[in-house]
């Protein structure tokens, strides 16, 4: 009896789903809840997310995606990372044949991602992103001038703080040096 209860934890063990696998639920992955289908691939795709460095399983790799807010030209952050940044456990490759059909074994920077890895250059199984737009706008980044040109004269939506700001000044000093009503 001890001998058949081996061999039925030995075939369940290699039976478990692996980062990378196909599936269309979560419990595809894992009957514990430890991991999720992300079901925005190609059938589906096996993974953990908000995962930590060093915190995947074996022959995976914590991946952070939307570590910039667009690949345009011109749209750099001006506050650091993005608040959009997701992490998730990718498998890793050493070649396109160690991944499964319409996967490529690709480095994370070909991805627009960063590996969340300390001191690692693992290669990981996606799908190949689509190409960025050539010869897009920028304007959503940099803002509108709402066709005020600046050489003009346009005008400034806060023109008038200064003016503000000086009677503000003027209250004050009458309120404090004789209790005056202020400018």
């Amino acid at each position: 009896m001890l001998a058949i209860s081996l061999a039925a934890a030995a075939f369940a063990l290699g039976c478990t789903p692996k980062i990378g696998d196909d599936c269309t639920v979560s419990t595809n992955c894992s009957t514990a809840g430890d991991r999720l289908c992300d079901i925005t691939q190609p059938g589906g795709y096996c993974t953990v997310f908000n995962c930590e460095p060093g915190s995947c399983p074996a022959d995976s790799v914590c991946v952070n995606f939307g570590t910039s807010l667009s690949p345009v030209a011109g749209c750099a952050p001006s506050q650091g990372n993005s608040p959009y940044q997701r992490s998730f456990c990718m498998a890793t490759c050493g070649s396109d044949g160690d991944c499964r059909n319409g996967y490529k074994c690709l480095a994370p920077p070909d991805l627009n991602a960063v590996s969340a890895e300390h001191d690692n250059d693992s290669k990981v199984c996606a799908v190949p992103p689509k190409a960025v737009p050539t010869n897009t706008s920028n304007q959503v980044c940099l803002g509108s001038d709402a066709g005020i040109e600046p050489d003009d004269g346009g005008g400034s939506s806060n023109g008038g703080a200064g003016g503000n700001a000086g009677a503000a000044e003027g209250g004050a000093a009458g309120d404090a040096a004789d209790g005056g009503t202020g400018g």
